[in-house]
């Protein structure tokens, strides 16, 4: 009898890749998602921080009752606001909200004028929707207490906020 020359994989050998493949992903898809997560927080950290230090050179040339701080620049009527920063932003002003507002593609980001955390970064899309970044020039703190049931609660964990300081 003559020998057959198989030169192909068996259907069972096609379907055993196929669930190693589906296992594999299953696990590289959160971590991946997570990573993506921690990159996007670590850019709003990075920014808050430049925002904060803008506002603090626009207070120290425009100070107010003699006072240099960025909160007391940005609680004024006629204080600072994005628009008065030497910072460029990509984004843009939230309607409304007075130029103290500018939204980029991941994050809100707000001029508050309150001396405890005078910049805040407000997830605007995705699971952690509502969940807040402050910042009060020397330490940053995640606030969940706005953020959208389920995994919003968990912003600050999936974030790594004790590796903020």
């Amino acid at each position: 009898m003559k020998k057959l020359n198989n030169k192909g994989f068996s259907l069972l050998e096609l379907v055993m890749v196929c669930i190693m493949i589906g296992i594999l992903t299953s696990i590289a898809l959160p971590k991946y998602r997570r990573a993506v997560d921690r990159a996007r927080v670590g850019e709003a950290l990075s920014l808050m921080r430049s925002i904060y230090d803008s506002c603090e050179r626009y207070a120290w040339e425009h100070p107010v009752d003699g006072d240099r701080t960025c909160w007391k620049a940005v609680s004024t009527e006629n204080g600072a606001t994005f628009e008065n920063l030497d910072i460029i932003v990509k984004g843009q002003f939230v309607p409304d909200s007075g130029k103290k507002q500018w939204q980029t593609k991941n994050f809100i980001y707000t001029l508050t004028g309150e001396i405890t955390y005078p910049v805040v970064a407000q997830a605007n899309k995705g699971v952690y929707s509502g969940a807040k970044i402050k910042f009060n020039g020397q330490r940053f703190s995640c606030d969940v207490s706005d953020a959208n049931a389920g995994e919003g609660k968990h912003a600050c964990e999936v974030w790594g906020e004790s590796t903020w300081d």
